[in-house]
């Protein structure tokens, strides 16, 4: 990918996870494919795990294609992932996302 095809696909991942909404979430390969990047869900992950420690981006709202948070269980990044999904509403079963308060089942 070149510098400006990267920029622009960062560009695009994060205005979309910046406009998704509070109690929502969604795939690191939909997140992908709404950019325009379709396959490039690994890449998300990688922008994901890269961000700054005091990103205001809601990262913590996108997870893998199961529905389920990535970070290994009991580590620092599962339990902050999970908090914060929970404050939003989720009921978290393991580490896989059931439902929120408001019944979704669907990521976007």
């Amino acid at each position: 990918m070149t510098n400006q095809a990267m920029t622009h696909f960062k560009s695009q991942v994060f205005l979309i996870l910046n406009e998704l909404p509070s109690g929502e979430c969604i795939g690191y390969g939909e997140l992908a494919k709404q950019a325009g990047f379709p396959g490039y869900a690994r890449q998300v992950g990688h922008l994901m795990k890269n961000l700054p420690k005091d990103s205001k981006l809601p990262w913590h709202r996108v997870v893998n294609s199961q529905r389920k948070i990535s970070f290994a269980e009991n580590t620092d990044a599962y339990w902050q992932q999970r908090h914060k999904l929970e404050s939003e509403g989720w009921i978290i079963v393991g580490n896989k996302l059931t439902l929120n308060e408001f019944g979704q089942k669907e990521e976007r």
